[in-house]
């Protein structure tokens, strides 16, 4: 049985005001029947440091903005994903919103 899912736009994540290009990613997704939601965190792979103080973990450093940027984008992802499956539980989302997988 194919499972259709709804998603968000893709939001940039910045390093600073004037970055266009960012250091990642982050997008919010909700497969049906029952909604459960994601959030996926793309960051790109010069953010990560060779060396990590705590076993099995990849560490990434961020200044004030990138936190920030980081903040922002998980609200909006989460405001949309909140949204839309509101608007799909009520049937008020046309079929072109869905994504088959």
């Amino acid at each position: 049985m194919k499972r259709k899912s709804i998603s968000t736009a893709l939001y940039l994540l910045q390093e600073n005001e004037d970055d266009n290009k960012g250091f990642g990613y982050v997008y919010g997704f909700a497969k049906q029947p029952d909604y459960s939601a994601e959030v996926r965190f793309y960051i790109k792979g010069n953010k990560f440091e060779s060396n990590s103080d705590v076993d099995d973990t990849k560490l990434v450093v961020l200044n004030e903005f990138e936190l920030e940027s980081i903040g922002k984008a998980a609200q909006c992802v989460r405001n949309s994903l909140e949204t839309m499956i509101s608007l799909a539980r009520r049937n008020m989302l046309k079929d072109e919103c869905f994504e088959d997988e």
